[in-house]
């Protein structure tokens, strides 16, 4: 039986010989889902890189003493911005955090946050 290919070299290089059509590459996500971040779990869920991220927010917070801007954070922590802002929005829905706005917008440790 002979193997029809295409003529086209970008076709040879996106499918490469010996990949089964169901196959997916590594770390591809379920097909018909949009692919999150790691640490980009809304609910919590059960991700432990956004249980670490949350831990580390918190961690740098109370370190801080005081309020410190998403920007300040992400620095401090190593954690990208998204998964900042994630951590954040989901520690401030749990009542840890509160967001202000001051000059920028920073965020602080509530009382069940300490």
């Amino acid at each position: 039986m002979r193997e029809i290919r295409s003529a086209d070299p970008w076709s040879a290089f996106l499918a490469p010989p010996g990949r089964d059509a169901g196959m997916k590459p590594p770390g591809a996500g379920p097909a018909g889902e949009p692919g999150r971040a790691r640490g980009h779990a809304a609910g919590g869920g059960d991700d432990p890189g956004a249980a670490d991220a949350y831990r580390r927010v918190l961690d740098q917070l109370r370190a801080a003493g005081g309020p410190l801007s998403l920007e300040q954070i992400h620095h401090a922590t190593r954690l990208g911005l998204l998964e900042v802002a994630d951590a954040v929005e989901a520690l401030r829905e749990r009542g840890l955090v509160a967001v202000e706005r001051e000059v920028d917008e920073v965020v602080r440790l509530t009382e069940h946050g300490r």
